[in-house]
């Protein structure tokens, strides 16, 4: 995980801690994570372990699949469409509720200039060009 990943991590995990009024303490009680670790994973100071990831994600009542994602271990490219996601997550809804959402997605996409393709080869500064 590079280290902007992390970072982003960290504010991902402290959003969701505070949103469900956790301190650290009791994140940590509840998850069997380290206090200290959970800091420093807030921080961005360190990549999370899988099975850190597990405990969070019972602690906080999160799909460990979303943990997973944010943690990096999933790149853009890895992740289904967004159709498939919907009629995955949300089964219970008909086609046409899945396309409008999916379609609302989209102009959002559009309209913010996303692309969810991921950085273009050698645009993420971790990747360094095949020497010639």
């Amino acid at each position: 995980m590079k280290r902007d990943a992390a970072a982003q991590f960290g504010k991902h995990l402290r959003r969701l801690r505070q949103e469900r009024k956790l301190g650290v303490r009791e994140l940590a009680r509840k998850s069997g994570v380290d206090a200290g670790g959970l800091t420093r994973l807030e921080q961005g100071k360190f990549s999370p372990e899988p099975g850190t990831l597990k405990a969070l994600s019972a602690a906080l009542e999160v799909p460990f699949a979303d943990l997973f994602t944010m943690a990096g271990y999933v790149t853009p490219s890895d992740l289904p469409s967004m159709n498939t996601y919907l009629h995955t997550r949300y089964s219970h809804l008909s086609d046409d509720a899945i396309a409008s959402v999916d379609e609302y997605i989209q102009q959002l996409i559009d309209k913010h200039g996303l692309d969810l393709n991921g950085p273009a080869p050698f645009e993420d500064e971790s990747e360094k060009p095949p020497k010639e």
